[in-house]
């Protein structure tokens, strides 16, 4: 029986992934790569949301699109899902390369945006934006310089960069927010001086920007014997999910190690859902 339901998710899994399409733009001057998931359930003459989807720094988009799942959640809930792939399997986020004159991933969203938007029956109002690791610190960075673009993000892994943060210059209201594990080592919930905030500054700063209230919404999560809990602390349209021992992970993926110290993975909550709840309504 174990074996039949293996099967039955690696057919369903192999199925998202025929559908899916990579393709080539050019931005700079320079050829650049996504992968691209468009739900069967989009019916024609409508309009859909988009969700980019950033891969962490080592990791390919196709990796990214495997090990999140997020194809099926875009064919169940009818939107359209892509992967931008970096140079070097990395983007320029603020440190370790310059943030002025290191890669130009932002122009290549920006063309990305322009591309899809042309030739896809994007609803412009329903952009939304993810990543692990490296590309949740720029999806900060696209919200940054692509004002009233993105309309919301969920960073998994990654606070807001310095010079990120240094660079905000909208005031308007994003849905925000932040994924970590307490046993992160890769990156550090308290933050790094050289490089990025502490998650609770980064809470703090959307409230702000968002004008949420100041009372809290907490609701716990721990449904499976793995040694991880859950804890969310939601503001309206911001909100932190603490991950008690999690590591430097997708919550509720397969829990891969890739050589890497990355710790435990969650399996308390449904994570796709919980991402699509909180950035789609």
């Amino acid at each position: 029986m174990k074996k039949q339901v293996v099967l039955l998710v690696l057919i369903t899994l192999l199925s998202y992934t025929n559908h899916a399409q990579t393709r080539m733009i050019k931005a700079n001057d320079t050829i650049r790569q996504f992968t691209i998931y468009s739900s069967s359930k989009i019916k024609a003459g409508e309009k859909a949301p988009l969700l980019l989807n950033f891969h962490g720094s080592g990791m390919t988009a196709l990796e990214h699109m495997f090990y999140t799942n997020t194809n099926a959640l875009a064919e169940a809930k009818g939107f359209i899902v892509v992967y931008p792939q970096g140079l070097h399997n990395d983007w320029n986020v603020g440190f370790e390369q310059d943030y002025d004159t290191g890669t130009n991933d932002v122009a290549f969203i920006k063309t990305l945006l322009q591309k899809l938007q042309k030739h896809y029956p994007i609803d412009t109002d329903s952009i939304y934006a993810t990543g692990l690791s490296r590309g949740g610190f720029f999806v900060q960075r696209l919200v940054a310089e692509l004002p009233n673009t993105i309309k919301g993000f969920v960073s998994v892994g990654a606070p807001m960069p310095n010079e990120v943060h240094k660079r905000m210059q909208s005031s308007e209201a994003v849905k925000a927010m932040y994924v970590h594990g307490t046993a992160d080592e890769v990156v550090l919930p308290d933050g790094m001086d050289s490089a990025y905030l502490p998650v609770a500054r980064c809470i703090a700063y959307w409230k702000k920007r968002n004008k949420t209230n100041d009372k809290a919404t907490h609701t716990s999560y721990d449904k499976v014997d793995d040694g991880t809990s859950i804890s969310v602390e939601a503001y309206d349209t911001v909100a932190y999910m603490k991950i008690k021992n999690g590591g430097h992970t997708w919550p509720n993926s397969d829990p891969f190690n890739v050589g890497f110290p990355l710790g435990k993975t969650t399996q308390d909550i449904h994570f796709n859902e919980y991402l699509y709840a909180f950035l789609f309504h």
